[in-house]
């Protein structure tokens, strides 16, 4: 498509646009919950401020297994009319526990609690979800892919569950998109599926807020969702760079420790609690200065893209090992 071309198509009156993937400070980073760590440290109102700042018509939250800040910004502004509640749900096949990251738009709180209850089994989420009638797509497909597993197994049940698929993640190597992207474009076209092909910041500070995102069509969130579910929608924007993926580690570390003394302050917290916090501030400090957070977002992003890289190897056999039902030829 050429710049003209590009100028068009992003110019039309009837496109609307919105981040599907984006987080607040209620997305806890589970593994340290006892430390009070989080993904973010971003307030719900900021995100949706600075969202709608760089054009978004549409808002929504998806921290992880939590809508509380979704249910937080729409309780302090009940008359909004541009959000929508959405979750980001890890899921797990239950056999291999490889996880899958999925993202959930327009759902409830009864929906959210079932869902939750299901999740530690994507086999039961799926089916409910569809029951349901809800609108949900795979993040970032081979993020947390085990090489250990068939590929053309695991990509065949996914592509069986799902129809829509995050193809451009701001925080994922462009090779990683790039071969998520050349998989559903062969479904689409060799298979004649109709997938949905989306975007997401996949944003935890807030400079990247948006900066990645979904056009689609509709007047009303709703609208949208239901554009998005149709396939009538597409990604743009462009993903972070290496160096500012590292930033963000750091910032998200600064962001940590700078909410030290309200959390000593608080009543929320048994002394215990207290106590593993503040050893977590304190080891945050000698291993940020040491480099261990830009060495793990490096063999992160090189697992990235080694992975994916493998893949796109074999494309073509692994291909041909899908055929249409998504069932895989054999059980190599």
């Amino acid at each position: 498509m050429t710049e003209t071309e590009t100028a068009d198509v992003m110019s039309e009156a009837s496109l609307r646009r919105a981040d599907l993937h984006c987080h607040s400070r209620f997305s806890v980073f589970k593994y340290f919950r006892r430390a009070n760590t989080r993904d973010c440290y971003n307030a719900p109102e900021d995100v949706y401020r600075i969202a709608k700042e760089r054009g978004m018509s549409f808002v929504t939250l998806t921290d992880h297994d939590s809508i509380e800040g979704a249910l937080y910004l729409l309780n302090k502004f009940p008359d909004m009319t541009d959000f929508f509640i959405g979750e980001e749900v890890e899921s797990y096949f239950p056999e291999t526990g490889q996880r899958i990251h999925v993202g959930v738009w327009g759902l409830d709180e009864a929906q959210h609690r079932e869902i939750q209850r299901l999740r530690r089994n994507i086999r039961e989420l799926v089916p409910y979800m569809k029951g349901q009638r809800l609108v949900f797509g795979i993040n970032h497909l081979f993020q947390n892919y085990r090489m250990k597993n068939v590929a053309g197994r695991y990509i065949s049940e996914l592509l069986e569950m799902f129809d829509i698929f995050e193809v451009l993640n701001g925080a994922m190597a462009s090779f990683h998109n790039r071969m998520v992207q050349q998989l559903v474009t062969h479904v689409r076209e060799e298979h004649g599926r109709t997938v949905s092909m989306i975007g997401g910041s996949d944003a935890h500070t807030l400079k990247h807020v948006a900066k990645v995102h979904t056009v689609g069509k509709g007047d009303t969130p709703a609208e949208f969702i239901e554009s998005v579910r149709r396939g009538d929608c597409f990604a743009w924007g462009s993903e972070m760079r290496f160096r500012e993926l590292v930033a963000d580690i750091y910032l998200l570390t600064i962001a940590y420790n700078s909410e030290a003394r309200n959390d000593l302050r608080s009543t929320d917290y048994t002394a215990f609690d207290k106590t593993i916090q503040l050893a977590g501030r304190l080891a945050s400090i000698p291993t940020a200065m040491s480099g261990i957070p830009a060495a793990i977002t490096s063999l992160n992003y090189l697992k990235q893209i080694v992975v994916t890289k493998g893949i796109s190897m074999r494309f073509a056999k692994l291909v041909e090992e899908i055929r249409p039902g998504f069932v895989v030829n054999d059980e190599r």
